[in-house]
């Protein structure tokens, strides 16, 4: 029997076509959004970029021994502010975001951070 060439649906084993996956976009944003918290009174404690078609980002915050979570949700477009609740989590304030540059979520943050003091009655001291 002739030998007969093999076709390997994907490529042949070992020979990969694929890039390497690159780190998404939002790895990049942790140090400015770390700041923009801090300026407002949160520490950040953990950040996490989403890697995917839509991308997003979500920083766990805590201030005077509360918890807080903010977002931004790359399908939706929404950037989002939680407290944590024994209960869950309790939606503080949301807005539609559609700009994904670091500059826009810089004053995103500032501005959610900021308008949820101002609800509470200003800044409370941490």
């Amino acid at each position: 029997m002739a030998e007969q060439p093999i076709f390997w649906r994907g490529g042949a084993p070992g020979k990969s076509r694929l890039e390497e996956p690159q780190p998404p976009a939002a790895t990049h944003f942790e140090p400015a959004l770390r700041d923009a918290c801090a300026g407002c009174g949160y520490e950040m404690k953990e950040y996490f970029a989403a890697q995917g078609a839509y991308g997003g980002w979500l920083a766990h915050l805590e201030r005077a021994g509360e918890r807080y979570r903010i977002f931004w949700s790359g399908k939706s477009k929404q950037l989002t502010f939680e407290q944590a609740r024994p209960s869950g989590w309790d939606e503080r304030a949301g807005v539609l975001h559609e700009d994904t540059g670091l500059p826009g979520f810089v004053a995103g943050v500032k501005a959610l951070l900021g308008a949820s003091d101002a609800d509470r009655g200003g800044a409370s001291s941490a």
